[in-house]
């Protein structure tokens, strides 16, 4: 073919081009690359389009529509650099209202801007078929259109149009952008910027970088922000778009939905600020406010600032805490806890405690802790919503009025002890005081000597016994007040032989000693009170005849000391009491209860010891001390012990 080209002239040639291309039976048009217009189309394409030459000759691509699908720009770029468009599909509108669907072909003749371009066009199915293609393609649009006509949702259908301002044009928007914003989908499509326009000022920088970003990607978009409505109303959308590519033409577009959203966002605006406004209220409390599962493995869901302030932990560091409770409760307390919450889960009640909890700095807070249970669908307790209140000063308060009421009950007792001993212990003596001395003063000559004598060994002894019970109230007040045992090494052994030998108090008693040496940091005065003091109460309280035994031996990290006697005994409702100041029986004379016998378990009770009664074995009773070789608060020591 080359060779017969060479050997034919120039006005041939172009004879045989103009019938080739005259009697081709596909469509050819020859326009020109840089406008658009078009220099030449033979009949077939004429016939394919229903036009007459001079409707075509002369006019632009543009104007037929032939790249409608794409944009002319697009296409005049794709032949620049492209060389060419593979076959696609064109929507060709007639004269009479008709619009014909051709296949058409495109490339480029020439270099640059300057060149041609060759379209060929050609009717694949032939004119029924693609007028029956045509109507299918119609009623599917039509359908289309009627679906997303009537979601609540804007739909819609960009192209690229680098004449735009913003790179593109809507070739597609549904009829809700009338109620939802007010502007109708002509004045969206007319205007291409009226989407960055009416778009919130604060949203606008953001969404428009993210739509570029898309664009470049060639990626989803996805995107929130509010668009101001013709009336002035704030509408928030979702919109989302994908990029859709004709794989036949090549041809890329943006088909996208955009939900109004402004309900979600105006309630999730009011659920923030109801939000804002309980952690306002919850944060200014002055109780540690706390939302926790149940049991040892149930997690802390809140606690709130205030936690830093009452304890020294900031919330985090408790919420990150694996077991905060049962680490930071006090040992003492936490079994306690723990069943007061399960019982609080079970019967469906509000959850009620005080405990010990050790705060950052290592001291000990006291806490009160009170919750309701929040029940799930199944009226099931799942979470306890809470409290925690410091009540450290309060449980002080209360322990200093606990130990000034005590104190006042102690000083009530003294004051009874006192009184009693004014009406009945000292009675006696002064009456025998007051009788003797009278007597004296009377008949002071004509007494015989001996009954002189007498009346005057009766005023030094009940002188004496009174002094001994003054003396005992005395140191009853100075154990109310507080007083502290003065110890040095004391011969336990010493101190119970001398007194059992030479006290007053026994009045010639027989007494039967068995002890053995055992040497205590002891207060000497304070013990021998406690020994004289029991072996009067033995003499006091028993007939003339009976016997009385005094024991002292070592005994578990001490000594006790056991004064015994064969006497009617104690009965045992009153074996508890014996020891208490002013706790008698119906016959005082009789029952041994007096302010020397309460002295004798308060001093055992200052060194550490207690005091307490037995039956006899063989009748009687048995007085015990016992007295540790340590005090409350000293180091163990072992005691010396030495036989006899």
């Amino acid at each position: 073919m080359l060779h017969v080209m060479e050997r034919t002239s120039a006005p041939e040639r172009e004879d045989l081009l103009a019938r080739v291309f005259d009697g081709s039976s596909q469509g050819i048009l020859i326009a020109r690359l840089g406008g658009g217009e078009i220099v030449r189309a033979n009949d077939a394409f004429l016939y394919l389009v229903g036009r007459d030459h001079d409707d075509v000759v002369g006019h632009t691509t543009a104007d037929l529509g032939l790249f409608s699908v794409m944009g002319d720009d697009l296409a005049r770029r794709r032949l620049i650099e492209r060389g060419g468009i593979e076959g696609f599909d064109a929507h060709i509108p007639r004269p009479g209202g008709e619009t014909r669907v051709l296949r058409l072909w495109a490339e480029s003749i020439g270099e640059g801007i300057d060149g041609l371009m060759v379209v060929r066009a050609s009717d694949v199915d032939g004119r029924a078929a693609a007028g029956a293609r045509y109507y299918e393609l119609r009623e599917a649009e039509i359908r289309y259109r009627a679906l997303v006509e009537q979601i609540p949702a804007i739909t819609y259908t960009q192209v690229e149009d680098e004449t735009t301002p913003t790179g593109f044009r809507d070739v597609y928007i549904s009829p809700q952008t009338i109620p939802l914003l007010g502007y109708s989908p002509l004045e969206w499509q007319e205007d291409p910027t009226l989407w960055i326009t009416t778009m919130h000022p604060d949203d606008r920088e953001r969404v428009t970088c993210e739509d570029r970003d898309a664009a470049k990607r060639g990626d989803r978009f996805a995107s929130e922000y509010r668009v101001i409505a013709r009336d002035g109303r704030e509408v928030w959308f979702r919109d989302e778009a994908v990029l859709v590519e004709d794989p036949v033409s090549g041809v890329s577009f943006w088909q996208g939905v955009m939900l109004d959203v402004t309900p979600q966002k105006q309630a999730a605006a009011h659920h923030a600020e109801l939000e804002a406004k309980y952690r306002a209220l919850v944060e200014q409390l002055p109780s540690v406010v706390y939302l926790g599962e149940y049991g040892e493995d149930g997690d802390w869901l809140y606690v709130s600032p205030r936690l830093e302030a009452v304890l020294g932990y900031t919330p985090e560091e408790w919420l990150a805490h694996p077991h905060p409770m049962a680490s930071f409760v006090h040992p003492d307390d936490i079994d306690r806890v723990r069943a007061e919450e399960g019982r609080s889960q079970q019967e469906h009640r509000v959850f009620s405690s005080d405990y010990r909890m050790v705060a950052k700095d290592g001291s000990w807070i006291w806490i009160h802790d009170e919750a309701v249970a929040v029940l799930d669908d199944d009226g099931t307790p799942f979470v306890l919503q809470g409290t925690m209140t410091d009540i450290t000063e309060r449980k002080r308060s209360e322990e200093e009025l606990a130990a000034a009421l005590e104190q006042l009950r102690a000083l009530d007792r003294l004051k009874n002890t006192l009184l009693h001993t004014l009406s009945h212990d000292l009675k006696g003596p002064l009456t025998a005081i007051l009788g003797a001395a009278s007597t004296l003063r009377r008949l002071d000559h004509e007494l015989p000597e001996a009954e002189r004598t007498h009346m005057l060994k009766t005023l030094q002894e009940r002188t004496e016994a009174m002094n001994e019970l003054v003396t005992d109230l005395l140191d009853l007040d100075r154990l109310e007040k507080g007083l502290e045992p003065r110890r040095f090494p004391v011969d336990l052994e010493e101190v119970v032989r001398n007194l059992a030998t030479s006290s007053e108090a026994m009045g010639g008693r027989q007494v039967t000693l068995d002890t053995q040496r055992v040497v205590l940091p002891l207060d000497r005065a304070k013990v021998e009170r406690m020994v004289d003091n029991l072996l009067a109460n033995a003499v006091r309280h028993t007939p003339e005849g009976c016997r009385v035994w005094v024991r002292a031996h070592p005994s578990g990290g001490g000594a006790e000391i056991i004064v015994e006697d064969d006497g009617p005994g104690i009965p045992d409702a009153l074996k508890g009491s014996v020891f208490e100041t002013l706790r008698r029986g119906p016959d005082a004379e009789e029952l041994p209860g007096s302010v020397g016998l309460a002295l004798v378990a308060r001093f055992a009770e200052l060194h550490g010891g207690r005091a307490w009664v037995e039956d006899r074995a063989g009748g009687g009773a048995s007085f015990h001390v016992f007295l540790p070789s340590t005090g409350p608060h000293d180091q163990p020591e072992e005691p010396t012990v030495s036989p006899i």
